[in-house]
């Protein structure tokens, strides 16, 4: 395929329609449609599938969407840098974070960062993988996410520890109790975390280890949702503190969970790539914020 075909196939797959996709790109409709057939001569395969006169991209269709995604907001991305270069403007830090690091302890951290540097800061929010993947595609400067796993090619640094506690509904019996034993879990409504990245294993374990069998009603892998789903009174979970922030005070409580776990949180770059200043004092902020919340908080670094 062709630049020109690979435009308008992305535009179909945005706008949902040949129509809307000629208005996109500013063709004629029948212009759009024979680019988008030549497409699909070229990739020697269908991209999409009429239904009720709906266009329903292939299973295929949408793997190539993904690749040609990458490449335009690559190019995009180049064209921004040639515009702040031509302007002189400021340098563009690129983050890639998790959810829940985005939205509870970057901003802070961000905030102290922006007040000393010269410099312009684009954050994404992805899965742990999703991180690693932005930072060894060199598509971030540096990523932040928990349980960093030993990667060829990528280096990292523990910014924090924090205590794994049970989040509990302010309305549940075990709100009442100071510290929760995996005993107290037996039989109990449970919302696990994400086992794809690692966090829930480390539970798994402990609780088998005391042969006690929680009644698992969901599974959530972002913990801020996990929490809230507690705070909602569908079960116990797991979270730290600072997961589980924004509904502390507003229907749901942190107990201590012994035996003690903890979560971690890394910094990740790429190995050998220079790590300018402004990346160097980042990662320097984001500690300061999550040791300041840590100890606000009580759980310790």
């Amino acid at each position: 395929m062709k630049h020109r075909h690979l435009e308008v196939f992305r535009a179909v797959m945005r706008a949902g329609s040949i129509t809307g996709a000629a208005h996109l790109l500013g063709l004629t409709q029948p212009g759009a449609s024979k680019l988008i057939a030549q497409g699909e001569e070229l990739c020697g395969f269908p991209l999409f599938s009429r239904v009720q006169n709906r266009l329903v991209p292939t299973e295929r269709a949408v793997r190539l969407f993904e690749e040609a995604e990458r490449l335009f907001v690559g190019m995009e991305e180049i064209n921004r840098l040639v515009g702040r270069l031509r302007s002189d403007g400021p340098p563009r830090t690129v983050v890639a974070a998790i959810p829940m690091i985005a939205q509870e302890i970057l901003p802070f951290a961000a905030a102290d960062w922006l007040a000393g540097v010269d410099a312009q800061l684009f954050v994404t929010t992805r899965d742990a993988g999703g991180v690693l993947a932005m930072v060894t595609s060199r598509n971030a400067d540096v990523g932040f996410a928990m349980s960093f796993r030993r990667t060829p090619g990528v280096r990292s640094q523990l910014i924090a520890r924090s205590r794994v506690m049970c989040a509990i509904s302010t309305e549940h019996p075990l709100a009442a109790k100071a510290i929760i034993n995996p005993a107290d879990l037996q039989g109990e409504r449970f919302i696990s975390i994400s086992r794809h990245e690692g966090q829930q294993q480390k539970i798994d374990q402990v609780l088998a280890a005391a042969s006690v069998k929680p009644k698992e009603v969901a599974e959530m892998p972002l913990i801020i949702g996990a929490a809230a789903m507690a705070r909602a009174g569908i079960g116990i979970t797991f979270a730290d503190c600072f997961s589980a922030r924004p509904w502390l005070g507003q229907g749901l409580v942190l107990r201590p969970f012994e035996p003690e776990i903890r979560f971690e949180y890394h910094a990740i770059w790429i190995d050998g790539a220079p790590q300018g200043r402004n990346v160097q004092t980042l990662i320097a902020a984001m500690r300061a914020t999550m040791r300041a919340q840590l100890q606000s908080f009580g759980s310790g670094a």
